[in-house]
């Protein structure tokens, strides 16, 4: 077995804890999902959700009327997702080897910054590319991730662990970064970072949505812990 870089191997172990198995057995949307999924995802689309936890978005969406597969690295979660949740289609795998055919689905979702736990980058690239690889012409890919620049000093975010984002606050200037949170090391990018990585793949830049506070769209996805972004995979 291909031995695993520290940094994942750490991710790993933590979603085998406890503290883990608690923090993700909540089934409900977070900010900013239930108003992208309901204006890209129609009933009877065929979803694929990626990175999927113990099945949050999973159920969610299939009691929206989705036709939707969850898959997961994590065994332990897919165990007790499984018992929980046995009527959905759910499967260990990982988002950078998708065992699914080409162009096989028309939607795919990877939730809750669940792509910023991929270790090296090169992964996170390798999950784009598969992405892309599995959706259909015209499909769409949803995901959120973190926002480095929410890390600058005027930003109201992270009030609850202020000495962390005081440690991080020059992060907001760069382009990228991995940052220990809590147990996990997280990914950190700039919208345009983001944005410019994934279209390299080949999808098509659709929007991105910020948390609402500001009123403004630009204030809002420049200070915004984590961005969703929508991309779609061109006809041609």
């Amino acid at each position: 077995m291909q031995e695993l870089p520290p940094e994942l191997a750490a991710n790993l172990s933590y979603y085998r804890t406890p503290e883990a198995i608690d923090a993700f057995a909540v089934y409900h949307f977070h900010p900013g999902e239930r108003s992208l999924y309901s204006k890209y995802f129609k009933k009877g689309d065929r979803v694929l959700d990626l990175a999927c936890g113990m099945g949050r978005t999973t159920l969610l969406l299939y009691e929206m009327g989705m036709l939707i597969r969850g898959i997961d690295r994590s065994g332990v979660f897919i165990e007790i997702a499984k018992r929980r949740l046995p009527y959905l289609d759910l499967h260990v795998g990982s988002f950078d080897r998708i065992e699914e055919s080409d162009s096989s689905f028309s939607r795919i979702l990877i939730s809750h910054n669940g792509i910023d736990y991929a270790f090296p980058e090169a992964q996170r690239v390798d999950a784009l590319r598969e992405c892309a690889r599995v959706l259909k012409p015209g499909g769409i890919l949803i995901f959120s991730s973190h926002n480095v620049r929410s890390f600058h000093f005027f930003s109201p975010y992270y009030r609850d662990r202020l000495g962390w984002r005081l440690r991080n606050t020059l992060n907001a200037f760069k382009e990228k970064a991995y940052i220990l949170e809590g147990a996990e090391f997280t990914f950190y990018s700039a919208p345009e970072y983001v944005v410019q990585q994934t279209e390299a793949v080949g999808l098509r830049f659709v929007e991105m949505k910020g948390f609402e506070r500001f009123r403004s769209n630009r204030i809002d996805n420049l200070l915004s812990p984590y961005i969703h972004y929508v991309f779609e995979k061109p006809l041609k």
